[in-house]
C-alpha cells in the first residue's frame, strides 16, 4: 500500500475541509465557523499523536527516543508559534 506524502495529504485535506476565513456574510461564514470546528477536530487528533509519540523520549531504543525526540522538537516550535501568535493581540 502506498502512503500519502505530507503535502498531498494537505492537498486532500483542503479540498475536504474547505476554508474557514470568514467574509462577513452569514450563510458563508456559517460554512467557515463549521470548517473552522473541522480543523479544530483534525488538529487536537494530530496533537494527540504528537504527544503520545514524546512519550518515547529518553528511551534506550535509538529509534524510540528519535521519534520521542522529534516530537519534543515539534511541541517546543509550536509553543514558540503560539507565544508569537497570541502576543500578536
Amino acid at each position: 500500500m502506498t502512503r500519502l506524502k505530507s503535502n498531498e495529504i494537505i492537498k486532500v485535506l483542503d479540498i475536504l475541509v474547505g476554508s474557514a476565513e470568514p467574509i462577513g456574510e452569514s450563510n458563508y461564514d456559517e460554512k467557515a465557523m463549521e470548517n473552522l470546528q473541522t480543523l479544530i477536530d483534525i488538529t487536537n487528533w494530530c496533537l494527540d499523536g504528537v504527544a503520545n509519540a514524546r512519550d518515547y523520549l529518553g528511551r534506550y531504543e535509538y529509534s524510540m527516543n528519535k521519534i520521542g525526540f522529534d516530537a519534543q522538537c515539534a511541541m517546543q516550535d509550536w509553543l514558540k508559534w503560539l507565544a508569537e501568535r497570541l502576543g500578536e493581540e
